[in-house]
Order: structure tokens, then C-alpha cells, then sequence
């Protein structure tokens, strides 16, 4: 908890979670009606994302300490049976086996206090051995994050499951889902403006933004793709988002005016220069890595400045940056 990446990776979280900066959830907010009750929009979605990634946590650990169980088992089996075989050659004394240790049905408590005993009276030639500790600890400590949480240790685990076909076609439905709602979002944060400013045909417009999209997705498929995902998550998500949501909200705020807005905000001269300072400060200092959530970074977030019931209206208010969505995929 007291390490400061630790915060930046669940700040990050945040603004991938929300999509925050992405420009989709302002491209979303723009169809609601004038009139909307943006305030409970933002809450609900806030706290609808909170509980969908408490859930997902509680998934996530879940699978992985099932998954490091089945390895911490493999372990002490494979052990167990070098142990055996040294038995057999004489290499190691029966009188190092305590005497309520049975191998047909061995608990890695008891492979533990075999370990501890063996490494023990064997101190000098111990490593030649080749025994593990087997320890539950080093099998959690092993997860892997990223990319690798989701194609490797997820698939491996579920090959264990019960009924593990089943399991791997809802985990993949679940992948394709997440990512086609992502792609949806990211689009139409790109699309919905140049469509409205230069009035070109939708269909046209979506089709070519996906195809160049494509195309410059295949370097993630190279076998140096992975290099580049890495690169991209590092770089594109973490203090670029804050510069950009820091200077919407600076746009809105102070160029664009709050005055201008469909329901001024009192309170917002006074709070936001205090809550983009905050922000700023917590990713300068080198001890912290915070980014404020969304409705501290925007007092006003929830102010109704939606167009018209239409995308293609003529005339729309400008929307608040990183308003409510409505249904906008995590």
C-alpha cells in the first residue's frame, strides 16, 4: 500500500475503466436530452464501475489462488517423488522422514516439515538435491500481469476447472465482448465529432477510421508485438490522460466559460484550480502517484450541456468533458 506505483497502476485503472480522455464518454454524453439528470448519471456510473471491479477483483483473485494451489500441489508431488527415489538409492536416511508422514496422501504441510528437516541434516550438499520449498507464497508471487494475466494464467487455470470447455468459451465471450465494447467507445469518441463538425457520411467515415485502425493494429501481432502493447499500456494511459482531462477541464472551465453552461456551477471558479493543482502534485511528487477520481477532478462534471436528441444538429452546446454515459462499456 505505502508503494506509490501501486497507485499509479490503480489510477490508471480508473481512467481505463471510465474512459476518461479517450473522448467516448463525452461523445456519448452529447446525446442526451438537454434536460437529463446528468449529477445522478455520473454517480450511478461511478458506482456501478465500482462494483463491477470490486466483483472482478474478487474474480481475479479467486482464479489465481485456485490456479497457484494446483501448482503449489504439483510441486510437492514432484518432490515427493525425487524424495522416494533417493529413499530407494540410499542417498537420504529413512530415520529424516518423520514418522506420521505418508507419501500416498502427502499435504504440503507435511512436505514442508520433510523440506525443513532434510535441508536441515543435509545442509552441505542440500542444493544438489534439487528440492523446492513449495511454498504458496512463491506460487501467488509468480502471477503475471497485463496481457499474460488474461492469455496465460487465466487459460492455464481453467484447464483445471470442472466442465472446463464451457468455462473457456464464456471466458472467451467475455474477452471478445470487452473488447469489442472498448473498440465501440474509442470509435465513437473519434467519429462523433469530425462527424458533426464536417457533416461526412457516417457509414463511410466509421468504415475507413476501422480499417486504419486494423491495419496499424498488426504490429500487436508481430512477434514483437508484445514489446509494443507494453510500450503503448506505459505510456499512452498514465500521465498523458491527466495532462488531457486536466486540460479539458481548464478548456471548459475557463476558455469555453462555465457560464455558458445549461446549469452554471457556483462552486466551480473556487474548487477547480484547487482540484487540478491537487492533481498535479500528486503526479510531480515522486512519494505519490494518485490521480484524483473523476468528480473531484470536475466539480461540474454532471452539468447538463448536451445537443439535441440528434448527433446531426446544426447548433449543440459544447458538452462538459468527461460527463455521464449512458451503457458506455468499461
Amino acid at each position: 500500500m505505502l508503494d506509490p506505483q501501486v497507485w499509479r497502476e490503480a489510477a490508471t485503472q480508473v481512467f481505463f475503466a471510465l474512459g476518461l480522455g479517450f473522448g467516448g464518454v463525452i461523445a456519448f454524453s452529447s446525446y442526451n436530452k438537454q434536460d437529463n439528470n446528468c449529477h445522478f448519471d455520473a454517480t450511478l456510473v461511478s458506482f456501478i464501475n465500482f462494483f463491477t471491479s470490486v466483483l472482478a477483483t474478487l474474480v481475479v483473485f479467486a482464479v489465481l489462488g485456485f490456479k497457484a494451489n494446483i501448482m503449489n500441489e504439483k510441486c510437492v508431488v514432484e518432490n515427493a517423488e525425487k524424495i522416494l527415489g533417493y529413499l530407494n538409492t540410499n542417498v537420504l536416511s529413512h530415520d529424516l522422514i518423520p514418522p506420521h508422514v505418508n507419501f500416498s496422501h502427502l499435504t504440503a504441510k507435511d512436505y514442508n516439515e520433510m523440506y525443513r528437516v532434510i535441508m536441515t541434516v543435509k545442509e552441505g550438499h542440500f542444493k544438489e538435491l534439487g528440492l523446492d520449498a513449495c511454498l504458496l507464497e512463491d506460487e501467488l508471487n509468480k502471477s503475471v500481469q497485463g496481457t499474460g494475466l488474461a492469455f496465460i494464467a487465466f487459460t492455464e487455470a481453467m484447464t483445471h476447472f470442472p466442465a472446463s470447455p464451457f468455462w473457456s468459451v464464456m471466458f472467451f465471450l467475455m474477452l471478445i465482448n470487452l473488447g469489442l465494447g472498448s473498440m465501440i467507445g474509442t470509435m465513437s469518441g473519434i467519429t462523433t465529432p469530425i462527424i458533426d463538425t464536417f457533416k461526412v457520411r457516417k457509414e463511410v467515415f466509421t468504415v475507413g477510421c476501422c480499417i486504419f485502425a486494423f491495419v496499424v493494429g498488426l504490429i500487436f501481432v508481430q512477434r514483437s508485438g508484445n514489446y509494443f502493447v507494453t510500450m503503448f499500456d506505459d505510456y499512452s494511459a498514465t500521465l498523458p490522460l491527466t495532462v488531457v482531462v486536466i486540460l479539458e477541464n481548464i478548456a471548459v472551465a475557463w476558455i469555453y466559460g462555465t457560464k455558458k453552461g445549461m446549469c452554471p456551477q457556483p462552486l466551480w471558479g473556487p474548487l477547480s484550480p484547487l482540484s487540478i493543482l491537487c492533481s498535479v502534485s500528486c503526479w510531480s511528487l515522486p512519494t505519490s502517484g494518485v490521480v484524483p477520481d473523476v468528480q473531484d477532478l470536475v466539480p461540474g462534471s454532471g452539468c447538463c450541456a448536451g445537443s439535441g436528441e440528434e448527433a446531426t444538429v446544426t447548433q449543440r452546446a459544447l458538452p462538459m468533458p468527461s460527463g455521464p454515459t449512458q451503457g458506455f462499456p468499461g
